[in-house]
């Protein structure tokens, strides 16, 4: 997997927690009772952390590949 495939991977992670969150907006105008809490709390938000810390990770992956590449590449092994 090249960092091209791990960027890409990434924005659609980024792009489907952010519509995960407009949904989920649009279903607390009418959900509002205390299972529609307890879900948001037990769901919803630890999402957004171990999300950015994915993110993150697939962030410094895509540069350790990129320079392995480029190494490769530099020896003549490309």
């Amino acid at each position: 997997m090249n960092g091209g495939n791990l960027a890409s991977g990434a924005s659609k992670l980024a792009l489907a927690v952010k519509q995960l969150d407009i949904k989920w907006q649009a279903a607390e105008e009418t959900w509002r009772d205390q299972t529609a809490k307890q879900f948001h709390k037990d769901c919803i938000e630890p999402l957004t952390p171990k999300v950015k810390e994915t993110l993150e990770a697939l962030g410094r992956l895509a540069e350790v590949l990129s320079r392995a590449s480029r190494d490769v590449s530099e020896y003549g092994g490309d």
